[in-house]
């Protein structure tokens, strides 16, 4: 099953942009859990660094993400990119 996350930071030290990940997964916290994988792939400055993140840390550690809004499929083609939001897909 497909899902689209999206998230944003915690905090913006290095004005990292908010962003939206389609990622597969048999249910939702497996579809999560690799889409952090996804997301440090991305932003690997993210996981650098005593203060990085892991995927395992990501969604609610102290630098890293939280989820904005789920959306059950891949709606990566209804999702306009901008200078402060990036399309993972």
């Amino acid at each position: 099953m497909k899902f689209t996350i999206i998230g944003d930071w915690y905090t913006v030290p290095d004005l990292a942009s908010a962003f939206a990940v389609v990622a597969e997964g048999d249910t939702y916290e497996e579809a999560k859990a690799n889409a952090a994988v996804s997301v440090l792939e991305h932003f690997p400055h993210r996981a650098n660094g005593e203060d990085g993140e892991t995927p395992e840390t990501l969604w609610g550690g102290d630098y890293g993400a939280y989820v904005v809004g789920v959306f059950v499929g891949d709606l990566s083609s209804e999702a306009v990119e901008g200078p402060t939001f990036e399309l993972i897909a």
